[in-house]
């Protein structure tokens, strides 16, 4: 991410393959953070002000049942080219851990001075903290993947294929179920869960991430090909699914556990693979979907979107058409500039904790 995740080149081991990346996979990247987008564009904005059972909350609803299994594709997309790959750099969580830092310093400074409010020595400090968890678990995933895929490398299709089946099971369709059952009664039972005595967390947790590599790597493995109109046909249910499971329990359906979410993300990767893209453009902007991903919640509040959600269904839908593109390509530049700058440091760095490389990787 910056790398690995969102921005890798994904280059892999296998003798028998070429080092390229493809621009299918890296165009569902934009696509996918562009969805990142959306999804905030609705939950810190857009659901505040939009008159509830309108046409364009309904509108809503459905471009968030579209989009709610970004996060679950970066993690397969990971899993999916991480499997065959035993290499691991530890640059490459360093270069994550600092663009979170400077990213977020940067927007609060950024703000503190525009907005005239000005910040204190606390605040400061606190924004210099790289709290984001989609960070903490890749790294923590990104560290350990190797021994996962050693694991893995010894198991039989058949055993692979029970592991995930056993997985999706225990920590996607159990605690959603239990989830539900729990929102209906009005009872909760934490003790239940097969993933955190806290319940599900909604999926936020190291464990859905580990889930999602598993699928990554197991469609890997077995290298599925469907028709595309079957999984366009598919895909569609699904999206009509969560989005009729929103209007009964908006925060399950929402979830990253949930199956349907789970199940959509698989669907959207299966779909790009079978799509054949070679394009350079596509392969460069893909690199600034790491950076959109920090800095997309500085620029949203600053789009109007509460004067503009309640107009003509066709005006909501050119805004989001129209910003949330921009949103990725501002801060695309934001990423050009910084990489120009932070590269070459980055780079040196490297090469000075390639012993740390030897250890953490399992390459020969």
């Amino acid at each position: 991410m910056s790398s690995t995740v969102l921005t890798n080149s994904n280059k892999l081991t296998q003798k028998s393959e070429r080092k390229v990346r493809d621009s299918n996979i890296e165009l569902l990247r934009i696509l996918t953070i562009c969805g990142v987008v959306v999804l905030h564009y609705n939950g810190t904005q857009a659901f505040n002000y939009v008159n509830e059972n309108s046409f364009n909350y309904y509108l809503l609803l459905v471009l968030e049942g579209l989009c709610i299994c970004a996060v679950n594709l970066f993690v397969l997309i990971s899993g999916y080219f991480l499997s065959t790959n035993g290499k691991r750099r530890a640059i490459k969580a360093i270069e994550l851990v600092v663009q979170v830092i400077l990213m977020n310093l940067g927007s609060h400074l950024l703000i503190a001075i525009f907005s005239g409010k000005g910040t204190t020595l606390t605040d400061t400090l606190y924004a210099s903290v790289p709290n984001n968890y989609f960070v903490a678990f890749y790294v923590t995933l990104y560290l350990i993947s190797p021994y996962i895929n050693i694991l893995l490398s010894h198991l039989s299709d058949k055993q692979f294929g029970i592991l995930v089946a056993l997985s999706f099971v225990l920590f996607s369709l159990w605690p959603t179920l239990v989830d539900s059952i729990s929102a209906v009664v009005g009872v909760s039972v934490p003790g239940v869960y097969t993933t955190n005595i806290g319940g599900s967390q909604n999926g936020y947790s190291v464990i859905n991430f580990a889930l999602m590599y598993l699928i990554g790597a197991y469609l890997r493995r077995k290298n599925f090909n469907f028709s595309k109109l079957k999984l366009l046909g598919v895909l569609v249910i699904i999206v009509a699914l969560i989005t009729g499971w929103q209007l009964l329990q908006p925060q399950i359906a929402r979830a990253y556990c949930n199956p349907f979410v789970v199940a959509l993300a698989v669907i959207l990767f299966l779909l790009f693979k079978s799509i054949s893209v070679k394009s350079k453009i596509i392969n460069g902007l893909a690199k600034g979907a790491f950076t959109c991903f920090l800095l997309h919640g500085m620029l949203l509040p600053r789009i109007g979107i509460a004067s503009i959600v309640n107009k003509n269904a066709f005006i909501l839908l050119g805004h989001i058409i129209i910003t949330v593109p921009l949103i990725f390509l501002i801060c695309w530049a934001c990423w050009w500039v910084y990489d120009k700058i932070t590269a070459p440091i980055f780079k040196w760095i490297g090469k000075k904790l390639s012993f740390i490389d030897k250890i953490i990787s399992l390459e020969e």
